[in-house]
């Protein structure tokens, strides 16, 4: 039988809409009254299209009927779907989609605006959607009032700035069909205003396009002065602001205008952003009467930088005195106890102007003894469901039901196993206590909302689900998640089990084995035939195997064999083998203490947090496989074991409610928090909100009091659990300052001098280092106190990154600190840390040479095509470059061709060519249309040929039929430049050049040479190519070339210029992070002797130029042992 989709289509061919062309079809009718009503139910809803296998390497929408999906639109435009529908189903603007859309009338087609405006439409924040263009001109000529849309306003914004000549049109824009320029002057000013009171973004191009207003007479400039001021004030945005400002100074604000202004600025001052400080701040400082200057100047204490701060002060002091001076004392105290010694001048110079006497207290804290003695470890108590009444049932719901979020913790288990005890004992007082369970699924109590009230629900967690093998599409049986699944069962068929095997037998959530036993005995005493599949598996992961060797006796063994208990799945089945056998639960459970779980190995970088792969004991190999994407749970499922289980531990910059709950019950672990899980539950201490903050203050205090937060144990390269380069280190060591107040200082001394530590091994000092050294300033009495005390071991104070980092030269806030720690610790502690040869490591081979420094492919081939290019960067958006190459074909003198790659890569990396525009000689820009053309090398002819078409094939656009083409020489170089260009693009280059490594497209050699070329263009920038593999250091047994290469370029351009060019500090601050690695690589042979040398890099340290390259290229010589190259 036809679906409903095929007869629509069949009707809509009747009518010869397939054959007509598009231009011509509102022509033809809709069908008879019936017809119509056919065509519309099977076009008013379901997908046109579908993911379909394209070639062996690409995927791609293919429409599910044989039909011309955008004739298919407008038919269904016509036979009357709604107005939603039709955003959905038309794929591009024309002019015969804005005819069908105005005869369904003014309603419908205001619908259709508010429906294709929207974000999930559009390319990037500030491109037009998809139907932009169609709105805009729909709008304007049925004369519809403006929406109260920030969608609509992005695509008004979006067009005018293209049709005003303000920004370039980008590829989403159709030539053929656009708004008239008429047209949007009429109403423009309209325009402006709809889109003030709507909050608009200002960082797009509605900015623009009102400073273009002004400038051109179209908007008055008072007008547009108060909306401005209007959106400054509702703005939501801080970029908003900061663009409203550059707005005003477009538009050419007075100093007078300001002061008039002057009540309504105030409230702007006290947000603390920089822009708006710095223009307004000054000119009401100077100018404000006595009664306002008192809130001006509070209002402004909120500026953030040193800059702003000392211009506040500077504009203080071109006034005249106060006349209330006295008042302003608390205000100038803040200043005067800033740590910028500048700032601290200025506000003494005010002080003394103004006739003040500020007295500057030391807000430092006496000793108050923040490391403190770890205590002992503790015993878990016994698990007890407490009071077992209805009252106390109700009691537990009320608190479960008000958690947003279900943490299977302690108290969970409590209300789980006593309404399993109620509801066996009597079902009809269980739901009374149970009357006000939610049945919105809060705390996870659907399942048992629906036992409760009587509601039919499918308990069965397991579904057949579709999936891609490789070849063609399957089906396998997707089982749930352990949790759930026994969360869901249970629930459902609360009343039917005499008790629950999982309930936890401590306080951790584990179970003894007599414990299970005695409840498996329940169950056959009382005739039970089965358990629950579910309960079962995770009775059997709580399980403490510690526990084990003392409980699994012969007659453990004997009593498990003696039970004669099936095992029920959550569909009703009972489980079987291969031989169509019911499975008992003894027997599962006598293997399973012969073959437990074993704990997987957790190693950051390379284990996945989010999805931890560990095998099912063959002991357990008929059960359902129920941990695909448990890892937020596993903490519940295998309590006390090791950090793969506790990766739920972690900072999330959404905090949820779920948070601190999981954290207490981490915290009646039998064991200590195991190192990652440490560190990872200090970062979460820098996020703390109302949602989270109680439950991990009290978790964390639960934790120490009890024994399971070790000194030192921390290991800073768990940290966020990814490996790599650490990150967000100030917020990190703000949640160190915190936990320090709260007396745990010993957790936190030798993470954050790890931190150190890594921070200055990476290629650039990261963000936050300084955050991280003041807060070892800060505590550094207590650390000295602890050590004397013998608390601390001296070790502790030797430091070597901090003194490493002072060594530094520079003023940066980072350098500072550290000397100032390095001098207050030798002179509160003037023994020596440690002897001072001992941090003169030797150099040593990395440990994971190995791993990092990977033999590369064979490589291809090479294919010369003797093309040659010159290059041009421009700007696709502020402060975004893409490159321009204009290549010349060795056979055709009299054109050159245009090849932008830049954001979209579908075409070298799937098809083997590249677009671009045919300019005829001396054209720099295309003259007329239709000079799109597709270039590939091909191998038949050996050269690169010009096609009009992408499907050069089969003669027609549209994707390539057949395989890609090979790459020749000029691919890989416009491919390999893409890294050094801005923005979005920079994601698809890494993936296209890691795809060339890897495939062997790009050996050394072949890098070498076109590097060297690269090197030649002044717009391509060497350390932004070289910048991949700053983090991908898999790439370094190839990229090394590059390193070299650009190292060389840069000694020769030394000894030429007398002075290194600036970009040669981002290579050099590479090549001295990876410095190991290229040492060891070079004795090995992997580095040829010549490339050893590092030809260049004695030129730069040589140099006598003031430059930090210098210090950087002797340092790498030192790195790399060449010493004595430098003189």
């Amino acid at each position: 039988m036809a679906s409903k989709l095929e007869k629509a289509v069949e009707i809509y061919r009747s009518l010869g809409y397939e054959e007509t062309d598009f231009d011509d079809i509102l022509k033809l009718g809709t069908g008879k009254q019936d017809e119509e009503k056919i065509a519309r139910e099977g076009l008013k809803s379901g997908e046109w299209t579908e993911i379909k296998q394209l070639s062996p390497n690409s995927y791609g929408f293919v429409p599910v009927v044989d039909a011309d999906l955008d004739k298919l639109a407008i038919f269904a435009i016509r036979v009357g779907v709604d107005a939603r529908r039709a955003a959905n189903v038309v794929s591009r603007s024309s002019e015969v989609a804005l005819r069908a859309i105005e005869a369904r009338g003014k309603s419908y087609a205001i619908n259709f605006i508010n429906a294709t405006s929207s974000a999930n439409r559009r390319s990037w924040e500030h491109s037009m959607s998809r139907l932009g263009m169609l709105s805009l001109k729909l709008l304007h000529q049925m004369n519809l009032a403006i929406p109260e849309s920030v969608d609509y306003m992005k695509d008004w914004a979006a067009g005018a700035a293209v049709i005003l000549g303000i920004r370039k049109k980008d590829y989403t824009f159709d030539d053929d069909f656009v708004l008239e320029k008429e047209e949007l002057l009429r109403r423009f000013c309209e325009h402006i205003e709809a889109g003030i009171s709507v909050n608009v973004p200002a960082t797009g191009p509605f900015s623009e396009v009102l400073i273009w207003g002004v400038e051109n007479g179209i908007l008055d400039r008072d007008q547009a002065l108060e909306q401005v001021f209007y959106g400054l004030q509702i703005a939501q945005r801080p970029g908003d602001r900061k663009a409203f400002i550059n707005v005003l100074e477009q538009i050419g604000l007075s100093d007078d205008e300001i002061r008039s202004r002057a009540e309504s600025i105030l409230p702007l001052l006290s947000l603390g952003e920089t822009p708006i400080l710095e223009r307004f701040a000054p000119i009401l400082i100077e100018s404000a009467s006595e009664d306002f200057l008192y809130p001006l100047l509070i209002s402004c204490t909120s500026a953030k930088t040193k800059k702003v701060k000392k211009m506040i002060l500077q504009s203080a002091l071109k006034r005249e005195k106060a006349m209330s001076a006295e008042a302003f004392v608390e205000w100038i105290l803040p200043y005067k106890q800033q740590e910028d010694p500048g700032i601290a001048r200025l506000a003494a110079k005010l002080e003394q102007a103004w006739g003040l006497s500020v007295e500057v207290e030391d807000h430092r804290q006496g000793l108050r003894g923040l490391w403190q003695k770890t205590p002992k470890l503790w015993e878990v108590p016994s698990f007890e469901i407490g009071e077992i009444s209805p009252e106390k049932l109700t009691d537990l719901l009320a608190e479960i039901a008000a958690r947003r979020q279900c943490v299977e913790d302690l108290s969970f288990e409590r209300f789980l196993a006593l309404a399993n005890r109620i509801a066996y004992e009597n079902p009809q007082a269980a739901k009374i206590s149970l009357g006000g369970i939610p049945t919105d699924g809060s705390g996870g109590l659907l399942a048992l909302a629906c036992w409760v009230k009587g509601l039919g629900y499918d308990c069965c967690p397991d579904r057949m689900i579709r999936d891609w093998n490789g070849e063609r599409e399957v089906s396998r049986m997707g089982y749930g998640e352990l949790l759930y699944a026994r969360r869901s069962v249970l629930f459902a068929t609360i009343d039917q089990w005499p008790c629950l095997l999982s309930t936890p037998g401590f306080e951790d959530l584990s179970i003894r084995l007599t414990d299970l036993l005695e409840r498996l005995e329940r169950y056959e005493g009382e005739h039970f035939p089965y358990v629950s599949e579910p309960d079962l598996q995770l009775a059997l992961t709580r399980l403490d195997l510690e526990l084990l060797a003392e409980e699994k006796t012969r007659r453990s063994i004997e009593r498990l064999e003696s039970l004669h208990l099936q095992i029920q799945l959550p569909s009703g089945e009972i489980l079987q083998d291969a031989g169509g056998n019911a499975v008992m639960a003894g027997e599962i459970i006598a293997a399973y203490l012969e073959d437990p779980y074993v704990e997987p190995a957790f190693v950051p970088g390379k284990t996945p947090y989010w999805r931890i792969d560990f095998a099912m004991p063959q002991s357990l190999s008929l059960l359902p496989n129920r941990f695909s994407y448990s890892y937020s749970d596993l903490f519940s499922i295998f309590p006390n074991r090791g950090d793969f289980s506790l990766t739920a531990v972690r900072r999330e910059w959404e905090v949820y409610h779920g948070q601190g709950l999981i954290l207490r019950q981490i915290a009646r672990r039998k064991k200590p928090i195991p190192k990652g899980a440490l560190m990872n539950w200090i970062a979460v201490w820098g996020n703390l909100t109302e949602k989270n903050a109680a439950d991990v203050i009290r978790a964390t205090h639960e934790a120490w009091e009890r024994g399971l937060l070790l000194p030192q144990l921390a290991d800073a390269s768990y940290l966020d659990w990814t490996g790599g380069e650490p990150c967000n280190l100030a917020s990190l060591a703000l949640a160190m300052e915190n936990l320090a107040n709260e007396g745990l200082l010993s957790l936190l001394w030798q993470a954050a001098c790890d931190l150190v530590a890594a921070s200055l091994a990476a290629p650039r000092m990261l963000a936050g280092t300084a955050e991280l050294v003041k807060f070892l300033r800060d505590d550094l009495e207590e650390m000295v106190l602890a050590v004397q005390k013998d608390l601390a071991p001296q070790e502790l104070l030797e430091m070597r990154a901090v003194e490493k980092l002072a060594a530094r030269t520079g003023s940066s806030k980072a350098v500072s600190y550290a000397r100032e720690v390095i001098d207050r610790r030798n002179t509160l502690a003037p023994e020596p840390a440690g002897d001072a040869e001992a941090c003169k490591k030797a150099e040593s081979r990395p440990v994971d040479f190995e791993q990092v420094w990977r033999i590369p492919h064979e490589g291809k081939e090479p294919i010369e095509d003797q093309v040659t290019f010159c290059v041009k960067s421009m700007e696709v958006r502020k402060k975004e470059k893409a490159f321009q190459f204009y290549l010349q074909l060795p056979d055709i003198s009299d054109c050159r061709y245009q090849v932008t790659l830049y954001g979209w890569f579908y075409g070298i990396s799937e098809e083997g060519q590249l677009s671009g525009i045919e300019l005829k000689k001396g054209e720099e820009v295309a003259a007329g249309e239709g000079r799109e053309v597709w270039l590939h090398y091909d191998p038949d002819r050996k050269k690169l040929v010009v096609s009009r078409f992408r499907n050069w094939r089969k003669g027609k656009n549209g994707p390539l039929d057949g395989g890609a083409t090979p790459y020749s020489k000029i691919f890989l170089t416009i491919a390999l430049a893409s890294l050094a260009q801005d923005g979005e693009s920079i994601y698809g280059a890494k993936s296209l050049v890691r795809r060339l490594v890897n495939e062997g497209d790009l050996s050394c050699e072949l890098l070498r040479d076109i590097t060297r070329e690269l090197l030649a263009h002044e717009a391509i920038s060497p350390a932004k190519l070289i910048r991949i593999i700053e983090k991908e250091n898999e790439l370094l047994s190839v990229f090394w070339v590059m390193l070299s290469e650009c190292i060389s370029h840069a000694g020769a351009r030394t000894l030429k210029e007398k002075k290194p060019p600036v970009w040669v500090n981002r290579v050099l601050d590479i090549a001295i992070y990876y410095a190991g690695y290229l040492r060891e690589a070079v004795k090995r042979g992997y580095i040829p002797e010549e490339d050893g040398i590092w030809k260049g890099l004695s030129e730069i340290a040589n140099s006598t130029a003031k430059s930090t390259a210098v210090k950087k290229a002797k340092s790498l010589l030192g790195k790399l042992g060449k010493e004595n190259d430098c003189f």
